[in-house]
């Protein structure tokens, strides 16, 4: 068997092993990106640690990289910023940054909501700017949603609703274009909070109701992205505020029986007592003791002795006794909440409780107490600012799993039906497959011959015009004069604009490769000379030669081909250009071979 026709064999083998290992390289990436929309977030980081690992194993530095920005994300969620920011530096000195668009956007904006989360406003604007420019350069309609959904959310945050407005309906035209109801939702939802904010409810409360329509609907979608239930359970409970606030008390409380039965049948009890002391809150806030009574009695009830929220309960019980007139046991309850807020360093639950016992001074007229509280309150408002507060929250799948489990049904029926077709038409997909490997094989053999064709080519012409520098300057030596062939007359007009044109091409060419310029050329081919003139590198004959004015009427024309020749055979240089520049470099020596003949005869 021929050597070619072994090749033609094994090629198709080849390709088809590469193919694979191409498919294999993002297999961890996609792995990391399941786990982060389909588990709890300390899952997620086990298992995308573990494709890194996998990553950095087999050499895939690209891959890694961007594991290591879903790693960063996953620790800000977890607020273990320090984590969070060691691996973005890496990502910042890694070679994939500097060459993936991506990667940079990325970064910025994980960058900018950092910054964001520790309510350090206008760094965060500057770094989502940032990571908005790159999204509108990379004409990426999905970077470009949700950058806009970060500036309208920077904007809100600093109070400027104008311009959060603006970016917030820019992002929803987009999300809407896109048609993924899960970024729909979280942009209305946004328009909503912005409503609450400016108190126009009803406005509010139908973006609210939109974006709890888009949640539910984007839950019948397979493979999902299971946080979309930390969306939809503090949908409820702001719709259960904003309707309570907007005097539709019967609405909130339908809300806040929804709230309080999905709590009770799908939470744990750490997120049972996060909800019913939130619902609390909203009933002390509107001077509601009696129903903020029942709620943080439930609380209380599923609160255990290593609860976080043990300190901020015990304030809420505070402020319940103060609104019914207790200023004794709310004092009480709050020498007990403020040892464990500060336990567990929450600084806005201290700088409330100091601000009540502050309110309490001044009811019983004892201001220089007073004063002292209120300093207090002030201080852990100034801790509170400078970091972020988030409590992590999970919500479990709400009212949908007979769906699912019907939607896995009616799956399990058209894979069956399926599977008896794939047995039919496999022998054809077979043959199909065959057939396409052996177009790929005589594909891939036809261009790498060409290739390597073009390259040989490549390697005679710099080899020619190398050979051509140095026969030139040997000629140059030998006669002592660059004008033997020309007549001592003064060269015709056409002669001298030949040379200047296919000099300023060279120099063209030159900076365009080299990115340097013509000194550099002149210091590099040493065909030119370099003077210094008033404390500058200058090229003074070169300059002549680019300037049909000022070239010498007997010009000096083995400098203008020895250089011309010097870019062929050094820089790299696209095939249109080397034989635009070549034909010129040929007109030149065929009239100055003609006008040698002349003269001979």
């Amino acid at each position: 068997m021929s050597t070619y026709s072994k090749t033609l064999i094994t090629l198709p083998l080849v390709l088809f092993c590469l193919s694979l290992i191409a498919e294999n390289k993002s297999i961890y990436l996609d792995n990391c990106k399941d786990v982060v929309t389909s588990n709890p977030n300390h899952e997620a980081i086990e298992q995308c640690e573990h494709q890194l690992s996998l990553a950095s194993n087999h050499g895939l530095s690209e891959e890694a990289t961007f594991i290591k920005l879903e790693l960063a994300d996953l620790f800000a969620l977890q607020e273990n910023r320090e984590q969070s920011r060691h691996l973005l530096q890496q990502v910042k000195a890694s070679e994939a940054f500097t060459l993936h668009q991506i990667i940079r956007y990325r970064w910025n904006r994980s960058i900018g909501l950092d910054y964001l989360h520790q309510n350090l406003f206008p760094e965060a604007r500057d770094y989502l700017k940032k990571a908005y420019d790159i999204s509108q350069l990379a004409e990426d309609i999905n970077l470009q949603a949700k950058s806009s959904n970060d500036l309208g959310l920077v904007y809100y945050k600093q109070k400027n609703y104008k311009d959060s407005l603006l970016y917030y309906k820019e992002s929803l035209k987009l999300k809407e274009t896109i048609g993924n109801q899960y970024y729909i939702g979280t942009t209305l939802n946004n328009l909503g909070l912005l409503n609450k904010e400016l108190k126009k409810y009803s406005q509010a409360i139908n973006y609210y109701q939109q974006a709890l329509d888009q949640f539910l609907s984007y839950t019948d979608k397979d493979n999902f992205d299971q946080r979309v239930f930390t969306n939809i359970s503090h949908l409820y409970e702001d719709l259960a505020v904003t309707y309570s606030l907007s005097g539709n008390i019967e609405q909130g409380e339908n809300y806040t029986r929804r709230v309080i039965d999905t709590f009770a049948r799908k939470l744990g009890q750490n997120d049972k007592v996060r909800a019913l002391k939130n619902l609390a809150r909203i009933h002390v806030e509107q001077n509601q003791p009696d129903k903020a009574q029942l709620f943080i009695q439930e609380a209380d009830h599923y609160a255990t002795g290593d609860s976080k929220y043990l300190g901020e309960i015990d304030y809420i019980k505070a402020s319940i006794a103060y609104l019914n007139g207790d200023f004794e046991e709310s004092r009480h309850l709050l020498k007990q909440s403020i040892p464990l807020s500060q336990n567990n360093d929450d600084t806005s639950v201290l700088e409330q409780s100091y601000y009540l016992l502050h309110n309490i001074a001044v009811k019983e007229k004892n201001l220089t107490l007073a004063l002292d509280y209120l300093q207090k309150s002030y201080e852990y408002k100034e801790q509170t600012l400078a970091s972020q507060y988030q409590s992590d929250i999970r919500f479990i799948q709400e009212q949908i799993e007979k769906e699912r489990v019907q939607r896995r049904l009616i799956s399990e029926q058209l894979s069956n039906q399926q599977k008896s077709h794939k047995i039919q038409s496999l022998s054809n997909t077979i043959l199909i497959i065959s057939l396409v490997l052996v177009i790929i094989a005589f594909t891939a053999a036809f261009i790498i011959y060409r290739k390597a064709k073009e390259k040989q080519r490549l390697i005679e012409s710099i080899k020619t015009h190398k050979e051509k520098v140095l026969l030139l300057a040997s000629e140059q030596e030998i006669t002592g004069d660059d004008n033997t062939e020309v007549n001592s007359n003064s060269a015709p007009q056409s002669f001298r604009q030949l040379l200047v044109e296919l000099l300023i091409e060279t120099l063209a060419i030159w900076e365009k490769s080299t990115q340097t310029d013509r000194i550099e050329l002149a210091e590099k081919s040493g065909i030119w000379k370099v003077s210094i003139d008033d404390g500058r590198l200058r090229t003074r004959s070169l300059d002549k030669y680019i300037d049909i004015n000022k070239i010498p009427q007997n010009p000096r024309w083995r400098n203008v081909v020895k250089t011309s020749h010097y870019v062929l055979a050094e820089c790299s240089i696209e095939s249109q250009e080397r034989e635009h520049l070549e034909h010129k470099l040929d007109r030149i020596m065929a009239l100055i071979k003609e006008r040698s003949t002349a003269q001979s005869s």
